[in-house]
């Protein structure tokens, strides 16, 4: 048998898994557990500085090597390791998410203190972590996480988004402006408009405080789910981002926004919308993140098709969507015609 015959598809793998589902499913929790472990410990930080051996990585970690060879060994068989001889190290992909991997461990914990599945179940509607976590290093995780998602989510605008080179850029849900920040750098002739709920006003201050061009950054406090409000910031927008937005709204929410969009940004002016949108080729972590909009009462269930649709449907131009293999979720860009 040639070796092409012998290829694993991935995706296939995933949703039909060796032997039993539910057996697999049940155990494979394993997994999580050791790749948080291994995060949380500093291990894969080590192994981000220079590649290592188990016996190595054991050493400096006061740790038995044994066992955590085999777990090194699990690791590199999923693909969230690479291994070259004896030695392991990290890959782009993975360099990329270890701040979410630290902030997602933190995450699983507190869900599980406060059965949170079992109360989205009989009540519609869980407790949102991020409101009721009160701990500065969980908040310190959370906000390392999202630098490093805007920093690899703000390339991606800048290469494929078409956007202006010179002019206003409006951030809806924009949060403490950590993807403006990195897309201002990208272009430095472009200034920003990020417009969050009221109690995120803080953070923003706090983020562009040091900043030496903090004069192209201002935020406003409003609520997205009243668009019609945000009417003089779209207006004066040549281009608009709503970024991780979508998935927190109503379909009658999601339809409001963009009839404002579209009602209100000039002739030309990008939009650009990023969210978790569902793949139908494959099982990936957009159908996971599900699990966290049920949690809080979202029923967000988009494809990047869906969405590139409803934006023709409204009416916008030059409709397109891309996906990225170090990004979760979709890109999709327009333009106001």
């Amino acid at each position: 048998m040639s070796a092409v015959e012998h290829r694993i598809d991935a995706h296939a793998a995933l949703r039909a898994p060796s032997g039993n589902p539910a057996m697999f499913w049940a155990m494979a929790y394993k997994i999580s557990d050791i790749l948080m472990t291994l995060t949380e410990t500093g291990a894969l930080a080590r192994l981000q500085q220079a590649p290592a051996t188990a016996e190595a990585l054991a050493a400096a970690s006061g740790w038995r090597a044994a066992p955590l060879a085999r777990f090194l060994e699990l690791l590199a068989t999923v693909g969230v390791l690479e291994r070259s001889g004896a030695a392991y190290s990290l890959p782009s992909a993975t360099r990329a998410v270890l701040p979410v991997v630290a902030m997602e461990s933190r995450l699983r914990r507190w869900h599980a203190d406060h059965g949170s599945l079992r109360t989205a179940l009989e009540t519609g509607v869980a407790e949102r972590p991020l409101e009721q976590i009160d701990d500065a290093a969980f908040l310190t995780c959370y906000q390392q996480a999202m630098a490093a998602s805007a920093r690899a989510l703000a390339l991606h605008v800048y290469r494929y988004a078409a956007m202006p080179a010179h002019g206003a850029i409006l951030d809806i849900g924009g949060a403490d402006g950590a993807l403006a920040g990195e897309l201002a750098a990208l272009l430095p002739h472009t200034r920003y408009c990020v417009v969050d709920r009221p109690p995120v006003a803080a953070h923003f201050d706090a983020r562009v405080a040091g900043m030496a061009d903090r004069e192209r950054f201002r935020f406003v406090a409003d609520d997205i789910t009243q668009p019609q409000a945000l009417g003089t910031e779209i207006a004066a927008a040549d281009a608009a981002i709503v970024s991780n937005v979508l998935h927190l709204l109503s379909d009658r929410e999601i339809d409001a926004l963009l009839d404002a969009l579209r009602g209100g940004l000039r002739s030309g002016a990008r939009l650009v919308v990023y969210d978790q949108f569902l793949d139908p080729a494959c099982f990936s972590a957009a159908d996971l993140m599900t699990v966290d909009w049920a949690c809080v009462g979202a029923e967000f269930a988009l494809t990047d098709r869906d969405m590139c649709e409803r934006l023709a449907r409204h009416g916008f131009a030059a409709v397109a969507s891309r996906r990225f293999p170090l990004v979760p979720g979709a890109l999709v860009c327009a333009s106001a015609p």
